[in-house]
């Protein structure tokens, strides 16, 4: 397994400083390590993925991934991961710019 890991008090802290700090300015993609969502969904009762908005102590806007239950409940115990590792656009944008990213 990778270390894509984030703890549930990271990734409370980054949710709630995006909530408390998300701008017009923010984000229009991020890219996202194959890696880290097939960690995320590695247990057998993962059946989804959600993605909260969030941003580090850096202010660096974060996907944090968390895997789902059939009836749609987050699983964050100690048998299952967060993880974070995500990068925004700008800077980390299709080289060819996308049809994607200028949709105004």
């Amino acid at each position: 397994m990778s270390d894509f890991r984030i703890t549930l008090e990271q990734a409370v802290a980054y949710i709630k400083t995006w909530r408390n700090t998300a701008r017009q300015e923010s984000a229009k993609a991020h890219l996202i390590a194959k890696e880290a969502l097939l960690d995320v969904m590695a247990p057998s009762d993962v059946v989804s993925v959600r993605a909260y908005l969030g941003k580090d102590e850096n202010g660096d806007e974060k996907l944090i991934f968390v895997g789902v239950d059939i009836n749609g409940k987050d699983l964050i115990d100690d048998t299952h991961i967060l993880t974070d590792r995500s990068s925004p656009c700008p800077p980390f944008c299709d080289v060819d710019q996308s049809p994607l990213l200028i949709l105004e």
